[in-house]
């Protein structure tokens, strides 16, 4: 127990572990004096009157023989966090100087310093947030009270604060995000989500914290931030699944699962999701499968089935299903690949913006696949799923492998990061289950279905500002706010981009205009495969780099084919 030295008296701050009404502590401090911080994140002080040496242990066994009473409650902080609190509020709180004791609401943020004098009376100050000349000395005690009249008009029920980090500040101090727990990030467009996540990311490569970190990344921002550190792959290119090799029945529910999500958020399909009908037909091409399993087979498959079943609702129903199923017939989904130096990177970067691009099914498809046929290599795995509403969304039918993941808890150690602008497009059962969130600034229905989870006014929501955001694992619930930008290391970007360009084009000066002119955008999406497919088609190298920098259709119309595998 480290009791620091300050204006002459020994103090410890405490952290509150479980909520507590702290006049509780006042009945028991004997000979010791409280300060209680009640705010945003709330604390408590401890400190002795004027220090006598002689006294030191005294005080030290009191202080001693209370935390070990309190020990559910209460836990000491470190000593440089307690002197940033004092700091912080001592300049941010001012003492209330009147002889009667004010009737203060119980949401107003307060600080009362107290030292018992006697089973009913008391010394206290009492300081409230607003402008100060210099610091305020919150560990003084000026006025004397009768103890029940103070109680009467002063509300000191604490909640839970979180434990001290250094990643993201709150209030008073600094806290970290914890990553033992499955979490689920919300909030709009430019409200900071990526950002907490690209922190997150730091954080646990630093920490050596995870065999192996995973980012499904539906833009490419996470691809470009993270070049040069791990593995960039793109589907259909240099990794592909297979989901004809899962368990038939899984196979089934995983096909339909996505054409349902695909069907509900962006209307891809026609009527929706697979009808009961189409289902059987379905399953009745499973069946026919025997040794065979890749997507081409079960097409084939059905096209038997059209001989056998002659019924008109049959015959409807295979020409549904044959129709989808030709959606997800691409390279990326006809066998199980993985290279060498993907699964020997401890972060691999799933770049899933082409396939977006190509088919939001086979997206889809692609990841809960993925997630099933390689979950070998995910033990003590962090799993980031970016726009995750695009898997999980709510009005879709049956159990993925993300929401077996968070049901039955950290398996194999393996923890989720989901993130998403709109959690109205997630299970609910998924927001209830996981209960640990991160929410930024949402509007809208959005915001009322945050604040219900957090269990705060929607308008707090509303007006959170970019950067800041509401963090609640289990009790606790706190504001914080980001306090740095990792931003993207555009030397370690450009370089890279830099090389692949000269593999291409012996044409130093021409290199470097396009990296000053259009930088990042040359990269994830210029891929070796794109430009001998074009050279084939007649472009030149110079042309095709041009497309990609430019974001051209013509260029995604190439990628198209090289994912599908029609070149």
């Amino acid at each position: 127990m480290n009791l620091l030295k300050v204006s002459n008296k020994l103090i410890i701050g405490l952290r509150i572990k479980k909520e507590l009404d702290a006049w509780d502590l006042v009945q028991v401090l004997n000979g010791l004096r409280i300060t209680v911080i009640k705010d945003e994140v709330s604390s408590i002080i401890l400190h002795t009157p004027t220090h006598i040496p002689l006294f030191t242990g005294i005080h030290r066994d009191r202080i001693g023989h209370l935390l070990n009473k309190w020990v559910d409650y209460v836990e000491p902080l470190p000593s440089g966090i307690t002197l940033s609190v004092i700091d912080n509020v001592s300049m941010s709180f001012s003492e209330v100087k009147v002889k009667a004791i004010p009737e203060v609401q119980v949401s107003t943020p307060t600080i009362i310093t107290m030292c018992k004098l006697g089973d009913n009376q008391v010394r206290y100050s009492l300081f409230l947030r607003g402008s100060t000349h210099g610091k305020t000395d919150i560990l003084s005690c000026n006025n004397k009270a009768f103890l029940p009249q103070l109680r009467d008009n002063i509300d000191l029920a604490l909640k839970p604060s979180p434990k001290p980090g250094h990643m993201f500040m709150t209030k008073h101090y600094p806290i970290d995000i914890d990553l033992t727990r499955h979490l689920i990030v919300l909030g709009a467009t430019g409200s900071g989500k990526t950002t907490l996540v690209k922190l997150l990311i730091n954080n646990a490569l630093q920490k050596g914290m995870f065999n192996k970190i995973v980012i499904f990344d539906p833009t490419g921002e996470y691809s470009l931030y993270l070049m040069g550190r791990g593995y960039v792959a793109i589907p259909g290119i240099d990794i592909a699944v297979n989901p004809l090799t899962l368990p038939r029945h899984r196979a089934s529910e995983l096909l339909a699962m996505a054409i349902q999500a695909a069907a509900f958020l962006y209307g891809e399909n026609d009527n929706g999701g697979f009808s009961f009908i189409q289902l059987e037909v379905l399953e009745k091409a499973f069946e026919r499968l025997g040794d065979r399993n890749t997507l081409r087979d079960l097409y084939i498959a059905l096209n038997d089935l059209e001989q056998e079943l002659r019924r008109n609702d049959y015959l409807n129903a295979i020409s549904a299903v044959r129709r989808r199923l030709r959606k997800v017939m691409i390279t990326a989904l006809m066998r199980n690949v993985l290279s060498t130096s993907a699964i020997q990177s401890r972060l691999l970067v799933i770049n899933m913006a082409p396939l977006y691009f190509v088919s939001q099914i086979t997206a889809i498809i692609f990841t809960l696949t993925f997630l099933e046929v390689l979950s070998g290599m995910l033990n003590n795995s962090l799993i980031v799923i970016d726009e995750a509403h695009r898997i999980l969304n709510r009005y879709v039918v049956g159990e993925s492998i993300i929401e077996r993941l968070i049901r039955e808890g950290r398996h194999d150690s393996t923890t989720l990061v989901l993130v998403t602008q709109n959690p109205l497009d997630i299970k609910r059962n998924v927001l209830d289950i996981v209960g640990h969130y991160v929410v930024f600034k949402l509007n809208g229905k959005s915001a009322v279905e945050a604040a219900d989870l957090l269990g705060i006014d929607k308008d707090i929501v509303i007006k959170l500002k970019s950067l800041e955001f509401y963090y609640h694992s289990n009790d606790i619930t706190v504001k914080a706010y980001i306090m740095g930008n990792p931003g993207i290391n555009y030397l370690v970007a450009s370089g890279i981009i830099y090389r692949r360009l000269l593999e291409n084009v012996n044409d130093q000066d021409y290199v470097n205009s396009m990296i000053k002119k259009f930088g990042r955008s040359l990269s994830p999406v210029l891929i070796p495969q794109v430009i001998e497919l074009g050279r084939r088609l007649g472009y030149d190298v110079k042309s095709i780099i041009q497309l990609a920098a430019k974001k051209d259709p013509e260029y995604f119309r190439l990628l198209s084919r090289v994912i599908t595998g029609e070149e």
